[in-house]
């Protein structure tokens, strides 16, 4: 089955489902990633830019930034989608500190059909276990029975901190309110190793990073020798959504 992009029920499987309950961090830290050779040794900052691609058309764009201010680290994700008379933005702005402790997220989402505008945001905020959670429409405060981190910086330190050695598997529980709002998510990310990947019309040699997200589908990050990723790839209902390094 092929999903309709003029359809919003599907804008919102390709853009939430695929997108989002498969972390957004996969995205949000599309940053310089280092390969065998290359292994940086601290978390990178900066902007990337990159096209987004379904069954590869292209229908927007996605700017993932990384910085640190104070004793905290920012991650942001901006993207824009454009399927015909459906436009949908997103933003997700992660707070965290150096340690890798929670502090703050917020998500917003915009969907355009007919004129017809749905405006959705969320804001989490955290003292270890706790969250108070802000939908806009209630607020809650949930206590979960295990420690988790964000969608930001933890998974690539551990990545550092194992210098992408090939089978290394690293594990974390994150809170991801759009997957589940009252429990944290395993996420697993693998190391899988180097191989030749065809880029933008290039075969590139590149470092084979899988993540999962319990039993949803994998999300494929191909690095080159540089540590800079160079593509990311969900196949969800018989769709490939591609993100590719301007």
């Amino acid at each position: 089955m092929l999903l309709n992009l003029t359809n919003s029920n599907d804008i919102d499987t390709i853009m939430g489902y695929a997108l989002k309950k498969s972390i957004l961090s996969l995205i949000i830290l599309i940053l310089s990633l280092g390969s065998c050779r290359t292994a940086p040794s601290a978390i990178p900052t900066g902007t990337w830019r990159y096209r987004l691609l379904v069954n590869g058309a292209a229908i927007g764009r996605a700017v993932v930034s990384n910085k640190i201010d104070g004793k905290n680290y920012i991650s942001t994700m901006d993207m824009e989608m454009d399927a015909g008379y459906v436009r949908n933005s997103m933003r997700q702005v992660v707070t965290e500190t150096l340690d890798f402790r929670p502090v703050r997220l917020e998500t917003y989402s915009k969907t355009t059909q007919h004129g017809k505008v749905n405006e959705i945001k969320t804001t989490a905020t955290f003292e270890g276990n706790t969250v108070k959670l802000d939908t806009g429409d209630s607020k809650t405060t949930i206590t979960t029975d295990k420690p988790f981190v964000l969608e930001g910086n933890y998974f690539m330190q551990r990545l550092i901190d194992a210098g992408f050695k090939p089978g290394t598997v690293i594990k974390g529980y994150v809170y991801e309110p759009s997957v589940d709002i009252e429990a944290p998510v395993l996420i697993l990310v693998k190391v899988i190793g180097s191989e030749k990947v065809k880029v933008g019309g290039k075969t590139m040699s590149l470092l084979h990073l899988g993540y999962s997200i319990e039993n949803l589908k994998n999300i494929d990050t191909y690095i080159d020798d540089e540590g800079v990723t160079q593509k990311t790839v969900i196949v969800m209902l018989n769709n490939r959504l591609e993100l590719i390094l301007e």
